[in-house]
């Protein structure tokens, strides 16, 4: 459930203007804008942006460093342009200045919208706020706008050239990748038991990247079905059978039921897979956990990571990043070393998963 404010759209035009207006996203009229020069076009209006990709983040403002750097890379790595939707959680600020200059100078449109959500009267979980409920809403508010739309968490970084429209959904209404430490077992060891005790199926994905395909979506239930299960969810979780950490992600698990495409683990690597062969591989890392790209920290990023990171700091001064030395790579090695045995573990657990 939803409530959209008055939102300021801003975006970037074909001749790369920067332009501010006002208007009521719950009518089809967005002020006066021509649908060719929008991030999300009016609805019920003809324009081009059904055409490409909308990619949605969900902030409360807290972290919006990584919001932004997480925007920039997939803009810098995507081959194709793309309109990124930021839907700010009961605030409305505008975007950096160098951050629109580089995704307009590289094709693609942004655009800021005010999202007023419904409170639930759900708490937050130590690092995850109760925004997480809102994927939903921030997903319904431009899903009349593109044809494929792709929600992404804030702490996603693309570190590879990829093209989100190959992992569009070709038949179900949504398509994801596993969530690397559930669907192994290598959090939660009795997952397979619990999934056959409460009849879901054995299949678990991680919901920091969910792309979608919207008029399926819409004609899916999901949403519906995914308020009704947050709701049960904070009672009893069944893929634990009790009591569960998680917000949003075993509801939207519940609630898709086997309406979901599998994608290849490189378009969401988890960072329980840090370190591993699939961390490496990856073309979009996800910082699962407490701890994120940024600040950057040597001991984390390898010489990947700091590349894409440099050219942000670099491109996108008014972000403020800070970004190891090359030399201080050779903390980055020591980790890995130290950590041989865990990573063994989990690349182990993945493996035996990825040829079931």
């Amino acid at each position: 459930m939803l409530l959209f404010t008055n939102a300021r759209i801003e975006a970037i035009s074909a001749a790369g203007t920067f332009l501010s207006k006002e208007g009521n996203l719950q009518t089809s009229a967005v002020g006066d804008f021509k649908p060719g020069e929008l991030g999300c076009r009016p609805r019920g209006g003809s324009g081009v942006t059904k055409e490409r990709i909308g990619v949605v983040y969900l902030t409360d403002g807290r972290r919006d460093d990584l919001t932004y750097a997480s925007a920039v890379a997939l803009g810098l790595n995507h081959s194709r342009g793309i309109d990124i939707h930021i839907v700010q959680a009961g605030f409305s600020a505008d975007p950096p200045p160098t951050v629109l200059e580089l995704l307009q100078a590289k094709g693609h449109r942004l655009a800021t919208h005010t999202l007023l959500t419904v409170d639930r009267g759900l708490p937050g979980r130590g690092h995850i706020t109760p925004t997480a409920y809102a994927k939903s809403d921030a997903i319904a508010l431009v899903s009349n706008e593109h044809d494929v739309v792709c929600y992404l968490d804030n702490d996603t970084l693309a570190v590879q050239p990829l093209d989100l429209e190959v992992a569009a959904p070709k038949a179900q209404p949504l398509a994801a990748a596993p969530d690397l430490s559930i669907s192994t077992g290598s959090d939660n060891p009795t997952f397979f038991a619990n999934c056959d005790k409460h009849g879901l199926q054995r299949r678990y994905f991680n919901s920091g990247l969910l792309i979608i395909n919207a008029s399926r979506w819409r004609a899916s239930g999901i949403p519906e079905r995914y308020e009704a299960a947050v709701r049960a969810h904070a009672e009893f979780c069944p893929y634990w059978d009790g009591s569960c950490t998680d917000l949003d992600q075993c509801a939207f698990n519940i609630a898709a039921g086997g309406s979901w495409e599998t994608l290849p683990v490189e378009f969401n690597v988890q960072k329980s897979a840090f370190q591993t062969p699939y961390w490496d591989r990856a073309l979009i890392r996800h910082y699962t956990g407490s701890k994120k790209f940024l600040p950057a920290r040597a001991h984390r990023a390898d010489g990947k990571e700091r590349s894409v990171l440099r050219r942000i700091a670099h491109e996108c001064q008014d972000l403020g990043l800070e970004i190891p030395a090359g030399y201080l790579g050779l903390a980055y090695w020591a980790n890995r070393l130290r950590r041989k045995a865990e990573r063994a573990r989990i690349s182990r657990l993945i493996g035996q998963f990825l040829v079931v």
